[in-house]
């Protein structure tokens, strides 16, 4: 093989090869899904996240290397620091989607016996917080009305894209209405006011929200 052909092949190996990553932190387990179907829509949510839960462990454990049995579904829930919806469809007795699931350092510390110290995970000696959105802080009912299904997915839009809301759980929804239940990274009335900036209009009624477009 001549120079030139050697600096050719070199040049698109560097073209076409993906550049080596530092290894990602087996706390945080990314793209797993959510599944399940019950009685309601709550409940579907609920066990569609307990099921990731339980998968997002099993991948840590595995990504470990070590023989670490599963704990109950209460431990785990326990053991959760973070649980982040990346996309989500719900219907009245279906939950399907795929989350973002971090574990507390300290609590599989106590499990698995090991350090995770400088892994860059929160709560870990001398370590740093990750970088990924605050769970949920709060939950509130919300309604809606609309005239036309543009507008529902302009709304839905605005609120996915607000850092004030973790999570859009769809309880119910006609052609002209739908029931949601949001999951707010920060109190209520702050959340309202950061949504009012971001063109979604909030009409509060105690413990309910209606919501509808704005202006921004």
């Amino acid at each position: 093989m001549t120079a030139r052909h050697l600096l050719a092949a070199l040049v698109l190996a560097l073209l076409f090869c993906p550049p080596l990553k530092a290894q990602d932190n087996p706390l945080v387990q990314r793209g797993v899904p959510a599944e399940a179907a019950a009685g309601n829509a709550v409940a579907a949510r609920d066990q569609a996240y307990a099921n990731a839960r339980r998968l997002a462990f099993q991948r840590m454990a595995e990504a470990l290397g070590g023989n670490i049995q599963t704990p109950s579904d209460a431990q785990l829930e326990r053991m959760v620091a973070a649980m982040i919806v990346e996309d989500e469809r719900t219907s009245s007795t279906r939950y399907t989607g795929h989350l973002t699931v971090q574990f507390s350092p300290a609590q599989v510390s106590a499990l698995t016996g090991r350090s995770f110290a400088g892994t860059g995970a929160a709560g870990a000696a001398g370590g740093m917080a990750l970088n990924i959105p605050m769970a949920a802080q709060a939950h509130i009912e919300a309604s809606t009305q609309f005239n036309s299904f543009q507008e529902w997915l302009e709304l839905r839009r605005r609120l996915r894209a607000s850092n004030s809301v973790a999570s859009i759980d769809v309880v119910a929804i006609s052609p002209d209405a739908a029931r949601m239940r949001l999951g707010l990274r920060q109190p209520p009335n702050e959340a309202a006011a950061a949504l009012g900036a971001a063109g979604v209009a909030v009409s509060q009624d105690g413990g309910r929200w209606q919501l509808g477009l704005g202006g921004g």
